[in-house]
Parts: structure tokens; C-alpha cells; sequence
């Protein structure tokens, strides 16, 4: 009896194999005819993220302070395009402040840059001169009564390219900036 038993094993095991190679078989022709179709899936799910940016098209003038939402391109008087492309947030690494940027592409007759505006937690505690101003000077009294004076710069919240001067003047994170831009004529 034992004998017949093991033979059975082996036959039920070796169709077992056979049925196995063929399911995989079977699922290997199944991709190779439908991949076309997978890969459309698959595109379709990507193209969110790359949906087009809103142009705002009316021409803006230089100095008034000009509201970009996140997806959208504005354009200014003499053809200058700014578009907010996205927005990061970083912790450093201490802990103690974090920083918000936002993701611009300026672009004005063929040439183009990437740039970011940046505004730290602690912002809220600088003065009105200190956040206006590409530099600017702070004045502290230590301690021991000794007063010292020193000269910073808000790189983070200035865009200089090419003529054009772009500040921070508001910033609210995955929604929109206000920014302030100036054209320095030559």
C-alpha cells in the first residue's frame, strides 16, 4: 500500500509542477500582451502631478506687492514670468527652528531660474526693518553691558536676478506668497 501511496505523491506532485510552470507561463503572456496598458495606467496616475500652471494675463506692474498661488504663473509688464511651482518644510537639525521654502521658476525671453524664498520660525520675532531689508543692522546689549552691533542679510527672503529685485513679503505655506518685485533699470 505504501508503495502505491508514493507513487500517487510523485504524480500529484509532478502535476502540481506542471500546472504551476504553466500558471506562471500564463501570467508572464498576460504582462507581455497587456503592458501597453499598464504603462498608460501608470502615466495617468503621474500626470496630476504634472498638471499645467494657471497664467494670470494681465501684465503686473513692478513695486506693488503681487499674490502667486502654488500652480500659478503670473506676468509681469515687460514680459517677466514668475511661477510657484511647490513649497518644503525642514526641521534643523537641533531642533530648534524650521524652515518653510517655496519653489520658484523665473523666466523672461528664453532665459530661466530656478529660485526659493525661504521664511524661518522665527520670523514672527524680527522687527518690520529686519525682514524688509537685504541688510540691515542689529544692535545688542550683552550681559556684562557691552554693546555690540552687527551686520546680517536676509538671503532667504531676496531673489536677485538679472535687473530684478523679488521679496518675501508674505508667506502662507502650500497656498500662496506675497512677494514684491522691483526692476532696477541700468
Amino acid at each position: 500500500m505504501e508503495f502505491g501511496n508514493s507513487i500517487d505523491s510523485k504524480i500529484s506532485i509532478n502535476i502540481l509542477k506542471l500546472n504551476m510552470k504553466n500558471t506562471w507561463e500564463y501570467y508572464v503572456e498576460i504582462l507581455k500582451k497587456n503592458l501597453f496598458i499598464y504603462a498608460l495606467l501608470f502615466t495617468c496616475f503621474s500626470y496630476t502631478q504634472h498638471q499645467p500652471m494657471d497664467t494670470k494675463q494681465t501684465k503686473i506692474k513692478y513695486g506693488s506687492i503681487i499674490e502667486i498661488k502654488l500652480q500659478e504663473k503670473i506676468t509681469l509688464e515687460d514680459d517677466l514670468c514668475i511661477s510657484l511651482r511647490s513649497f518644503s518644510h525642514k526641521n534643523s537639525v537641533d531642533g530648534t527652528l524650521t524652515k518653510a521654502s517655496a519653489y520658484l521658476i523665473l523666466s523672461i525671453h528664453g532665459d530661466k531660474k530656478e529660485a526659493l524664498l525661504s521664511t524661518y520660525s522665527n520670523d514672527h520675532l524680527k522687527s518690520e526693518e529686519e525682514l524688509n531689508s537685504f541688510e540691515y543692522t542689529k544692535t545688542i546689549e550683552q550681559e556684562n553691558g557691552m554693546i555690540v552691533s552687527m551686520t546680517s542679510q536676509n538671503n532667504d527672503r531676496f531673489i536677485f536676478w538679472k535687473n530684478y529685485q523679488i521679496q518675501l513679503k508674505e508667506f502662507e505655506y502650500d497656498e500662496f506668497l506675497k512677494i514684491l518685485v522691483s526692476k532696477k533699470t541700468l
